[in-house]
């Protein structure tokens, strides 16, 4: 099924007249630049929030988990730096379980953790990493998981080519809490290099899982592609374009990082071609009510070069989709913002002060009035 830009009619210009809100002013935030150490954040590199509105926060940095009440008053912390159970060498995920479980993904210990939401070991198991047979992978990238509470991890091949440009390539696995492999999903294009280096335009691949189903995106176009049996993305679901010409996207960027006084970026800018295209989508969520949100992509805070590869870049444009590829609703996500996780009516995310200080904001979100 392949589903028409179409879909959104005449509206593709502005708020769609049934759009859906995100409050400006958040709910809860949590986060302070001088006080008591729970509240100050080295990396914010994730974030959920439990059935109860509790908060769990992933401090990446400090290789940490924090949970806070919904008052966001701290609660206590999960696990440290180390190799023992319990322990990580880093997290690169942290996501919901049932049955108000937390789940930790840490690459480098090659371990799926899962903690009580007060904070006891429940489980640590090692990944077995032969994803096919006789062909042993590492696995770099939680990707997403799925009802049953398998998840997603992807081992990373970097494109190789000595000119031109190669893409990255992301073969995805899914695995058990146990660490057992249940079969190869399929494999997207990642990063684009050239000698070796990604392009600041690179497409950045997201996932998102609705039941039983990866969507992905994967490429420059607007399309949102699912996985097929056979592990090959079709396109399914195409969205509203970023109307922007890519010499203007070139400017921008270069205007971005003449802020942030990136010297080596902008020598690097120097010496590339400008690109050809840009990507079209700049993120990839899934909401609890099964809705796909898409981020318009923008140059001036969804190139590579900008901020955390896999992270959607701050504030900008949003559709919210239907997994059918019925549109339902457009949403200005609040200036500064970096969403990380969404329900049916609220949005978890990173939002940064005047001195660049990082703190976790709770959003309301709501239908749109018109």
């Amino acid at each position: 099924m392949s589903l028409l830009g179409s879909l959104w009619g005449g509206e593709l210009g502005g708020q769609l007249r049934d759009g859906i809100e995100i409050s400006n002013v958040p709910l809860l935030e949590i986060g302070v630049a001088e006080g008591e150490n729970p509240y100050l954040f080295s990396k914010i590199s994730g974030a959920f929030l439990l059935d109860d509105e509790r908060v769990v926060v992933c401090d990446g940095e400090l290789v940490e988990l924090r949970v806070y009440g919904r008052d966001g008053s701290f609660l206590h912390r999960v696990g440290g730096r180390g190799e023992g159970p319990g322990e990580f060498f880093q997290i690169d995920a942290v996501w919901p379980v049932s049955d108000g479980r937390i789940g930790v993904w840490d690459a480098g210990n090659l371990r799926i953790s899962t903690f009580s939401a007060e904070g006891e070991l429940v489980s640590a198991e090692r990944v077995k990493i032969e994803m096919q047979a006789g062909r042993p992978r590492n696995l770099e990238l939680f990707l997403g998981s799925f009802d049953d509470d398998d998840v997603i991890l992807a081992s990373v091949e970097a494109g190789r080519a000595s000119s031109g440009v190669a893409a990255d390539q992301w073969t995805l696995g899914r695995f058990s809490l146990d660490g057992d492999p249940q079969g190869l999903l399929g494999q997207l294009r990642g990063f684009r290099r050239m000698v070796g280096s990604p392009l600041p335009f690179t497409p950045i691949p997201s996932v998102a899982v609705l039941g039983d189903t990866v969507w992905a995106v994967d490429g420059y176009g607007p399309e949102i592609g699912h996985l097929d049996a056979d592990g090959n993305l079709q396109p399914a679901i195409a969205v509203p374009t970023v109307d922007l010409e890519t010499d203007e996207a070139w400017s921008l960027l270069r205007e971005e990082l003449q802020r942030r006084d990136a010297g080596l970026f902008l020598q690097l800018m120097d010496r590339l071609p400008p690109p050809d295209e840009i990507p079209q989508i700049g993120g990839l969520l899934v909401d609890n009510a099964s809705q796909l949100w898409v981020k318009v992509y923008d140059p001036s805070v969804d190139a590579l070069w900008i901020g955390d590869p896999l992270l959607p870049g701050a504030g900008g444009e949003w559709r919210v989709v239907g997994s059918g590829g019925e549109a339902r609703g457009a949403v200005q996500m609040p200036d500064g913002v970096t969403p990380l996780a969404i329900t049916e009516d609220r949005l978890v995310g990173i939002a940064r002060g005047a001195l660049d200080v990082e703190r976790l904001v709770v959003h309301r979100i709501r239908p749109g009035g018109g």
